[in-house]
């Protein structure tokens, strides 16, 4: 699922009075650490919901598959789209790795009873180095989730930075 340029401002300015104290916050620091603040906005609620994170703790705010990263799970979500839940499945279980698919899908499936899966182990190690590029470029940096009509993962993930100057009055 591709998220819109305007999914992303509208909640930016939904938010833009709590973003401008954790903005606030990040630009006072000196140097960037596992402290740094990190706002993670879920929009797959209504109303969304806006928390503020360390760099280091969020992977407590944010769940971690320790599967969703693995090829044959990233396959399946890459054949979604066009073949349907139920047939990607059956595909991917039939296919030349069936048999591997069917363990690692069954610990992703004991994951998913655990909780909501936001993202993989990759994409937390993106966000990190995102948040010490952003913080380099005076900007904050936000994950925001989103609702998606994509298989099991059930929703989209949006990393970016806004300018701190942009949460500056003028």
């Amino acid at each position: 699922m591709t998220i819109s340029e305007d999914s992303v401002k509208r909640l930016v300015e939904q938010f833009s009075q709590p973003l401008t104290v954790i903005a606030a916050d990040v630009r006072e620091r000196l140097v960037w650490d596992f402290n740094l603040p990190v706002a993670v906005i879920d929009a797959r609620l209504e109303p969304p919901v806006l928390m503020q994170s360390s760099v280091g703790s969020l992977g407590n705010v944010l769940r971690v598959s320790t599967k969703i990263d693995h090829p044959l799970i990233r396959q399946l979500f890459d054949i979604y789209p066009d073949r349907g839940p139920d047939a990607a499945i059956d595909e991917m279980l039939n296919g030349q790795h069936g048999n591997e698919f069917a363990d690692v899908f069954a610990d992703y499936q004991e994951e998913k009873k655990a909780g909501t899966l936001m993202w993989g182990a990759n994409d937390l190690a993106s966000f990190v180095v995102k948040s010490r590029t952003c913080f380099e470029d005076d900007e904050l940096a936000i994950a925001a989730v989103f609702p998606a009509d994509l298989g099991d993962n059930g929703h989209a993930l949006a990393t970016f930075g806004i300018p701190w100057r942009y949460f500056t009055p003028l």
